[in-house]
C-alpha cells in the first residue's frame, strides 16, 4: 500500500513523464509593455518587484517541484511570472496553505494572489479580484464509482475539502444542511491542508470522496488509474486574481491580464499546462459583494 500510495502522489506532483507538468517544459516569458507598466503604483513600481502567493499541493494550478529545489509549478505561477513581465516587475511566488493567503493578502506580506480562488460575496468584503479563468468543483470517487456517489447522494459520506477553500467554508456546509433538513445524515466533512492529500486519502481508503477544483480532480483522474471525476459543480464559474480590498493594484493586473491575452502568452501558458478550457476572454475586475 506504501509503494502504490508513493507511485500516486509522484504521478500527482508530476512525476509520471507527461509533458504538462514536466518542470523542464519551454519557459514561456512576456515582454515589458510600457503601457501596462505605467498602470502600476509608483510604490510597488520603485520597488522593482511582486509577491503573489499561492497555495500548494494542487496540480497542475500549483504545486511544488518535485526536484526538491522549493520551486512551485504549475499555470498559475507561470500567469503570474509572465503578468510580472508586462508589468516590469520581478515576481516572488510564495507557496503557503490556502487558509493563510487572505490575512497575508490583508496585512500586505503578499501583493496579489493567483490561487483560483471562487469569488464570493464573503471574500468580496475583505478583498478586490479580477476575474483570471473558470473553474468550479470536482467530485472525485475511486474508479467505476462504487458507492453511486453524486453531488445529490453524498449525506452520510466521508468527503475531503481543503482548509480554507470554498467547498469548505461554502458549498459543503450548505449541501450537508440540505441533507439535513431531508431527514438525512450530515455529509461528514473531512479536512486537509491541501487537495492533494485529500485525493491520496481517497486512493488510500481513508474517505469517500473529494470535493475540490475541478482541474485538480480532472488532472488526479488523468494520472491516477483509481480516481474518475464522479459529478461536477458550480462548473464554469469564474475565479480571481485577489487583492487587498481597495488595492491600487487592480487597474495594473487586469490591463496585464488582456495584453497576455492579445500577445497570446495566456493562451500559450493553458495549453502548457492543458487547462486550455478554463480561458477566458474578458477579465472583469469584481469589488463588491
Amino acid at each position: 500500500m506504501i509503494a502504490g500510495l508513493a507511485l500516486v502522489a509522484a504521478g500527482l506532483a508530476g512525476c509520471g513523464g507527461g509533458a504538462e507538468t514536466n518542470a523542464h517544459t519551454e519557459v514561456i516569458t512576456a515582454a515589458r509593455v510600457p503601457a501596462v507598466a505605467q498602470l502600476v503604483p509608483a510604490e510597488v513600481r520603485d520597488r522593482g518587484s511582486l509577491t503573489a502567493v499561492m497555495s500548494i499541493g494542487n496540480a497542475p494550478l500549483h504545486y511544488p517541484a518535485p526536484d526538491g529545489s522549493g520551486d512551485v509549478l504549475g499555470v498559475d505561477p507561470d500567469l503570474a511570472k509572465a503578468l510580472g513581465e508586462v508589468m516590469g516587475l520581478r515576481v516572488n511566488v510564495v507557496g503557503v496553505t490556502f487558509d493563510q493567503i487572505i490575512p497575508g493578502l490583508q496585512s500586505g506580506r503578499y501583493d496579489i494572489s493567483v490561487s483560483q480562488m471562487a469569488i464570493t460575496d464573503e471574500r468580496l468584503k475583505v478583498l478586490d479580484f479580477v476575474e483570471y479563468m473558470r473553474s468550479g468543483t470536482g467530485l472525485g470517487t475511486r474508479a467505476g464509482n462504487p458507492r453511486q456517489i453524486t453531488v445529490a447522494t453524498m449525506c452520510g459520506r466521508a468527503i475531503a475539502v481543503s482548509n480554507g477553500s470554498v467547498q469548505q467554508a461554502k458549498y459543503l456546509p450548505a449541501l450537508s444542511a440540505q441533507c439535513q433538513q431531508r431527514g438525512q445524515p450530515a455529509i461528514q466533512i473531512r479536512n486537509f491542508p491541501d487537495q492533494q492529500k485529500g485525493v491520496l486519502a481517497l486512493v488510500s481508503g481513508r474517505i469517500d470522496a473529494v470535493f475540490v477544483d475541478l482541474p485538480v480532480v480532472q488532472y488526479a483522474a488523468k494520472n491516477v488509474p483509481d480516481i474518475t471525476v464522479a459529478d461536477t459543480y458550480e462548473a464554469g464559474s469564474p475565479v480571481g486574481i485577489g487583492l487587498d480590498r481597495g488595492s491600487t493594484l487592480t487597474t495594473a493586473i487586469q490591463a496585464g491580464l488582456t495584453e497576455l491575452r492579445r500577445n497570446g502568452v495566456y493562451a500559450r501558458i493553458l495549453a502548457k499546462w492543458a487547462v486550455e478550457a478554463n480561458g477566458l476572454d474578458t477579465f472583469t475586475p469584481r469589488t463588491k459583494p
